[in-house]
């Protein structure tokens, strides 16, 4: 199997992607948008996958970016409050070249809890 450039894991479970904790956010529109822009974007394979809890509740809505491009382990990054359009796009530009967190979305990186 051949791994992709960017692996993209939206949690959705008992948090994110919940209108309880998130009513104006429109959950469906945000994974759509995700699952729409993956693939081949600008030479680089970007996944997007759709998981169960990734048990980091206080941060929901919650992304983690994944990049196999570097080789060996992956390079995980974790984004919370991925709450809007401009963030889904700005994510899809960052998988498409990879690299450091870019700064509009430095703000919303954190380290992962482990529960």
């Amino acid at each position: 199997m051949t791994l992709p450039d960017r692996d993209l894991l939206l949690c959705r479970d008992c948090c994110c992607g919940s209108p309880d904790k998130h009513p104006d956010v429109d959950h469906d529109a945000l994974r759509d948008d995700l699952l729409t822009g993956a693939g081949r974007v600008d030479g680089a394979q970007v996944r997007v996958r759709v998981v169960d809890c990734l048990a980091q509740c206080d941060r929901s809505n919650v992304l983690l970016v994944r990049d196999f491009a570097t080789g060996g382990r992956p390079h995980d990054t974790w984004l919370g409050q991925v709450l809007d359009h401009d963030t889904v796009g700005a994510v899809l530009r960052w998988a498409a070249v990879g690299g450091p967190v870019p700064p509009d979305l430095a703000g919303l990186a954190f380290a992962q809890v482990r529960r």
